[in-house]
């Protein structure tokens, strides 16, 4: 559904699957802006992200948490301080609100083509 959307706004998404191929797909590309969820199986969201800081690569990201499990609350309060981590969007959420949180500080813009993960 947010591929679509998006696409149907210009931004062009990458979708990665599998949480285990995430960080080397970060290592590899440059992406505008990255939708973690939190509750992903076997590897999760805040996997990733200690991964990607263990890489010394989280501070270089635009990444924005992506969550509606309640059991998260205090690991997504330290990750937001985090350099590399934007905000923390709750599901459910609209849409058009997720497009406006991710283009209001970043460089993705609805006319041009951008990666977005």
């Amino acid at each position: 559904m947010l591929s679509k959307f998006f696409l149907a706004k210009g931004i062009i998404p990458v979708i990665i699957n599998n949480a285990l191929e995430v960080p080397s797909h970060i290592r590899k590309e440059k992406y505008d802006v990255i939708l973690m969820d939190i509750a992903m199986p076997k590897f999760s969201g805040i996997d990733v992200i200690k991964k990607l800081e263990t890489d010394n690569i989280l501070q270089n990201q635009n990444i924005f948490i992506f969550s509606g499990a309640l059991n998260y609350h205090d690991e997504i309060r330290g990750l937001l301080k985090k350099e590399g981590i934007r905000g923390f969007l709750k599901k459910p959420i609209e849409l058009d609100e997720i497009l406006k949180v991710i283009t209001k500080d970043s460089d993705v813009q609805k006319t041009n083509p951008s990666k977005t993960a």
